[in-house]
């Protein structure tokens, strides 16, 4: 899996919870159109998001009254702005940093070979997703979805 900073496309991606693989752990699913839905669109029809050019809306759609995060480079911003004070998430290498901060306390998220953990940690016990699918996808999006911290 390749992680990038910009949306390039999808596959069928799903979120396990912990580094469960059954279907009954499945946390949300994103299907190949950028559609989020809350366990696995096989069973659930509830839209949780949609992505659209590096933009996540709240539900089915992109209505700019339902933007909840535009993302710009390595930054996450607060709906469709890109003022510094409505930076939510900081993107440096595979972390995720609160704010406009990379400052090891501030870290809420760590990637690591397809798995996503709690802080700046790597230990089994902080492991909160395992992701699978094969796709180029944006830790900025990842941290959308499993967020806000």
């Amino acid at each position: 899996m390749t992680i990038v900073y910009a949306t390039i496309g999808f596959s069928q991606i799903r979120f396990y919870r912990g580094d469960g693989r059954f279907d009954t752990d499945i946390v949300y699913t994103i299907d190949d159109k950028g559609t989020v839905y809350h366990g696995d669109n096989r069973f659930s029809p509830i839209i949780r998001y949609t992505i659209s050019n590096n933009k996540v809306y709240l539900g089915r759609g992109t209505n700019p009254f339902n933007c909840l995060y535009t993302i710009r480079q390595n930054k996450v911003y607060k709906g469709d702005t890109n003022f510094s004070g409505d930076v939510v998430y900081t993107i440096e290498g595979q972390k995720v940093y609160r704010g406009n901060s990379t400052f090891s306390s501030e870290c809420v998220l760590t990637f690591d070979n397809n798995q996503v953990f709690m802080g700046s940690s790597t230990f089994s016990n902080d492991l909160l997703f395992t992701i699978s699918g094969e796709t180029n996808f944006s830790i900025a999006i990842l941290a959308c979805i499993i967020g806000p911290y």
